[in-house]
């Protein structure tokens, strides 16, 4: 009897185990973002002047789109916004775009948060983020 229930708690181990790590490698994101600011308004301006996005897609496969949530707080609000970029994207390049995003709004800082949601690839397949 005991051997059987020490045998059901590893199979039930290595079960948790592999779920976990199919987990983890399915959340992954293909996108890694390496920079993600707003872009300081001009000379005698308030207004931001766009977001900066710099990131490298990974995998073995082009992407044609790049969806991501940005977020920017000012002293006003906190703002949350999506921006996509569209493109030929090869994997394993960085990838450094200016957007307008963000170019209406008071600068606060540089400071945002830019986290891939969605990757439309160049065979037209899709990766979506899961959501929290």
């Amino acid at each position: 009897m005991n051997c059987l229930v020490r045998i059901s708690a590893v199979v039930l181990l290595c079960g948790a185990v592999i779920s976990a790590s199919s987990a983890a490698a399915v959340a992954a994101a293909p996108v890694l973002v390496k920079q993600c600011f707003i872009i300081e308004p001009r000379p005698l301006s308030h207004q931001a002047r766009g977001t900066q996005i710099d990131y490298i897609i990974y995998g073995k496969k082009n992407a044609a789109s790049i969806t991501f949530l940005v977020t920017y707080k000012n002293a006003q609000q906190n703002f949350v916004r999506t921006v996509t970029d569209s493109g030929n994207f090869a994997p394993g390049v960085e990838i450094q775009h200016s957007f307008s995003l963000y170019s209406d709004v008071t600068y606060a800082g540089k400071q945002a948060s830019c986290v891939p949601t969605k990757v439309k690839w160049a065979d037209s397949t899709l990766w979506i983020a899961p959501s929290h």
